[in-house]
């Protein structure tokens, strides 16, 4: 891994570990506190925080497994995130010399209590005598499969029920990969040469979309055509469901879990005399989906859940119902997925996921149709639940639905298309 520290010259000193430890540390608890915490690491963290807090969320499962092997007893959370942080440093990254790091996370062991300090420094002494190849090869030849991995438990087990162990071993080691970024040229603008981009291949679900990677975000973001809204910084799977629901000429369109708006963005640009109606849950997210889609006159912003939408009956024409799941196909950008993943919760999620499908699907018109997506690569979120509603909706029917498992060029998603019965409005 390419360690950011040897571009910005003399930073690796006692100080600058000190601040970036305990930046880490809140990013940590933050992160951490909950599959729904909301946390943006690309807008709270400088770059040498960042490129740690990720490799501790990318690692933890090797990370934890050091500690516990050579403690004698409980480690407390803040005691054990500054283990990691110390650990991390030292295995997988290469700015900070052994001595700056031990001694600077003995230091701020010191403010957790008497003999904290000492316990720290004996643990990590104990763990890196060996040296740092020594070390990460005794976990590939003693630690469980999971860690080995550097995959949650549950999630190791839900996977390794449906997958090959080759193929589980390749899924694992492209997530500890970050994940490219990849922009997408807005419908009605030219594309004019930027520095920082590289045309990338067209995908087959949306082929006449020019999408482009960028290899310089400074400089992209740095450019006339990104503050003039040329482009839109969009995964190519996220793609998907817009080009499945294919929007058509004056259709209402309900987009109906819609922050941030890349997914808006591209139904208004699907068809002209479109409305789209947005709305989501969130206030916070809406305010940022009112940004994204300045200057669209064609689309209304509301508060609101849609198992409550202050929506009458059959209102909408087509829906993309874009749905909370697990957010198992994009751990390369949410990494800390890994370690919330539980078989209990993607079940309470797909309780949530058929609720919301249901109350949607009273929105829709006769002959309308309905897309639904996950960033999921579970089945139980995707064709499962698909196929439940189906059976209890004899009214609708499944057009197409196609699965994107997580790769080089993008993350995992899933969508479906659903007609209803009767009279197409648009016909």
């Amino acid at each position: 891994m390419k360690d950011v520290r040897r571009e910005v010259g003399p930073s690796g000193g006692p100080g600058v570990a000190r601040t970036v430890l305990r930046d880490v540390d809140r990013a940590l608890v933050r992160a951490l506190s909950g599959p729904g915490a909301e946390f943006s690491f690309e807008a709270d963290l400088g770059r040498l925080s960042r490129q740690v807090f990720l490799t501790i969320l990318r690692r933890r499962a090797t990370l934890d497994w050091l500690v516990d092997r050579h403690r004698r007893g409980p480690v407390r959370g803040p005691v054990r995130r500054l283990l990691w942080w110390a650990l991390a440093e030292t295995l997988y990254l290469d700015g900070l010399p052994l001595p700056v790091v031990v001694h600077t996370a003995v230091e701020e062991a010191k403010a957790h209590g008497p003999g904290v300090g000492g316990f720290v420094n004996a643990l990590l002494r104990a763990v890196l005598a060996p040296g740092r190849e020594a070390v990460l090869a005794a976990v590939s030849a003693s630690a469980p499969p999971w860690v080995r991995l550097d995959l949650g438990r549950g999630l190791y087990e839900a996977w390794s029920r449906r997958m090959s162990a080759e193929a589980l071993s390749a899924l694992a080691a492209l997530l500890q990969e970050p994940a490219p970024m990849v922009v997408r040229l807005r419908a009605g603008h030219v594309a004019a040469v930027v520095e920082g981009l590289v045309p990338a291949p067209s995908v087959p679900w949306a082929p006449g979309t020019r999408l482009f990677r960028c290899g310089d975000a400074a400089a992209f973001f740095g450019s006339e055509a990104w503050r003039g809204g040329a482009f839109y910084v969009q995964d190519p799977s996220t793609l998907l469901a817009p080009a499945l629901l294919g929007v058509r000429a004056g259709e209402t369109v309900g987009d109906l879990c819609c922050a941030p708006g890349g997914k808006a963005l591209l139904l208004l640009e699907q068809a002209a005399d479109t409305r789209l109606v947005c709305m989501d849950r969130s206030l916070k997210r809406l305010g940022r989906l009112r940004e994204n889609v300045a200057g669209c006159g064609r689309c209304e912003l509301l508060a609101g859940d849609v198992t409550h939408a202050p929506l009458r009956a059959g209102c909408l024409d087509a829906i993309l119902l874009d749905v909370p799941c697990s957010n198992t196909g994009v751990v390369r950008r949410r990494p800390d997925v890994r370690w919330h993943f539980t078989r209990a919760g993607v079940s309470d999620l797909a309780r949530l996921q058929a609720e919301m499908l249901a109350a949607a699907a009273a929105l829709l018109r006769p002959g309308g149709r309905l897309a639904y997506s996950t960033c999921s690569i579970e089945p139980e979120e995707n064709g499962e639940q698909v196929r439940r509603f189906v059976a209890a909706q004899p009214t609708f029917r499944l057009l197409r639905e196609e699965a994107l498992e997580p790769c080089a060029a993008h993350d995992g998603a899933y969508a479906a298309v659903l007609r209803k019965q009767g009279e197409d409005p648009s016909a």
